[in-house]
């Protein structure tokens, strides 16, 4: 195993000329000097009391200019949990503070709603299927409505989604609010253009969910192109007459830092094994040789996986990525009990099963199976299975996010957050370790601890099921 230490030199030149951060968000002129240099990035907002992007906490001034779907606002507390979101300004990746020059949010889809799915969720609006997930989109803006059910969607009734597309060709949808009046607004990618028509699709390449009528184009829009289109009408048997059309702007400029969130539509390999053409939201993403992975290995990168893509854009527009790091950190391996359709329990914890939980072979594990799951939890603290695969062999392990509050370097236990009834207790055999994508190093407890962060991700190993044994070993997982 191998962990990240790759970047300590880089860490140490930016700790050491790091001033001391602090203010306020709701578009307050205390704000934090930085020391990372410009950055765009793109993701969804997870909280406020300023706008948190993509694990970075930025702040506004006055100075800062604000739009929701093209509208200028006042400042960041019109903003809301869910938004997708592209934040210009510059942000230091150690304190995990930025300021914000530019905030642009815009939605993926409005329209009425053609139908509604309570079975699977979904809501289907002008054609397009949204996927709703319980306890993770947010609804309304209403923190008390966290469920499918209790947003009592129906028919007619007119929605802003925000969300990410996926590899299926719908929407993942982070944030859905009903509204009491609007026009057909979607944006996608051109195919098909003729001088009066195209068809729309939520990635490039992916099957359309409308075809456009238009009178005029701007200048600029081509097959591949991705657009913005309104419309006044409703979609006649899948086609729609565009009132509007707006050729989006591109992610940043070529040397630009740039981060983004999204699910991974398509998935190329290069020439070698550390080589891949990732696209995610449509925008291309190549890993090397170089590309740091975190909480996870290349190999876990696949269609329908949510991912953070860091690194720089080049002359072509294309993002080449220094960093990937999976949005769900947390895995568990062991063997899988009290399975049924909607959860099962693997080393002591529940994990949840929903519509977009990814099976091995689409076929839910049967008890006994060695399993491993990928996690991540949910508005109130639930583990929701993102991925489930078959294992062999007999490991045991639990990864996440350290609980350092909670941790103890003396006595050399270790809790991880999400994980509960489990503290992982060493003895004088238990070996500890960093790694990184080239460097798999020794290190005593005390080194361990001392390098833990609160964002670190950690894994712990068992010879057995019993968690109650002390770990055979403990490996800060920064950066496979």
């Amino acid at each position: 195993m191998k962990s990240l230490l790759k970047n300590i030199y880089w860490v140490t030149i930016i700790l050491a000329s790091a001033l001391t951060l602090n203010g306020c968000g709701g578009g307050s002129d205390s704000t934090p000097s930085t020391t990372s240099g410009s950055a765009v990035s793109q993701g969804v907002i997870t909280a406020k009391g300023s706008v948190f992007v993509n694990g970075i906490e930025y702040f506004s001034n006055s100075s800062t200019s604000i739009t929701i779907d093209g509208s200028p606002v006042a400042d960041d507390t019109f903003l809301k949990e869910g938004m997708t979101v592209k934040v210009r300004g510059s942000s230091d990746d150690v304190s995990k503070k930025g300021t914000a020059t530019k905030i642009e949010a815009k939605d993926a889809l409005e329209g009425k709603i053609d139908s509604v799915d309570n079975t699977k969720k979904t809501i289907t609006v002008m054609g397009q299927t949204v996927q709703i997930e319980d306890n993770v989109t947010r609804l309304n803006d209403d923190n008390t409505q966290k469920v499918f059910s209790s947003a009592s969607f129906a028919s007619g009734d007119i929605v802003e989604v925000n969300g990410f597309p996926d590899d299926n060709g719908g929407l993942h949808a982070t944030r859905v609010a009903k509204k009491l009046s609007g026009e057909f607004e979607s944006k996608g990618f051109v195919a098909n253009l003729t001088a009066t028509s195209f068809d729309l699709s939520r990635t490039p390449g992916a099957a359309p969910f409308i075809t456009v009528n238009f009178t005029s184009l701007p200048a600029g829009v081509v097959d591949g192109s991705l657009v913005e289109v309104k419309a006044t009408g409703t979609p006649v048997a899948g086609v729609i007459t565009a009132s509007s059309i707006r050729l989006e702007d591109s992610l940043g400029s070529s040397g630009e830092k740039v981060e983004i969130e999204g699910i991974v539509s398509s998935l190329t390999p290069g020439t070698t094994a550390s080589d891949f053409d990732i696209v995610i939201n449509g925008q291309h993403i190549l890993t090397d040789a170089s590309t740091l992975y975190e909480g996870g290995l290349s190999a876990d990168m696949a269609p329908g996986v949510k991912l953070e893509a860091k690194g720089t854009l080049n002359s072509s527009g294309v993002l080449v990525a220094s960093k990937i790091s999976f949005r769900s950190h947390i895995k568990i391996e062991g063997d899988a009990s009290a399975v049924t359709a909607t959860g099962l329990t693997v080393l002591g914890q529940t994990v949840s099963i929903n519509a977009l939980t990814r099976l091995a072979n689409n076929v839910l594990p049967v008890a006994g199976a060695h399993i491993e799951v990928r996690a991540k939890l949910d508005r109130n603290g639930n583990l929701i299975a993102t991925r489930i695969q078959n294992r062999g062999g007999s490991k045991y392990f639990l990864q996440g996010t350290i609980d350092l509050p909670a941790s103890n370097s003396a006595a050399g236990t270790l809790m991880l957050k999400g994980i509960t009834g489990i503290t992982a207790i060493s003895d004088g055999s238990t070996q500890w370790r960093t790694s990184s994508s080239s460097v798999d190093t020794p290190v005593s407890q005390a080194a361990f601890f001392a390098q833990l962060q609160s964002a670190s991700v950690v894994k712990v190993r068992w010879n057995s099921a019993d968690t109650t044994l002390p770990i055979k070993e403990a490996e800060i997982e920064l950066g496979k």
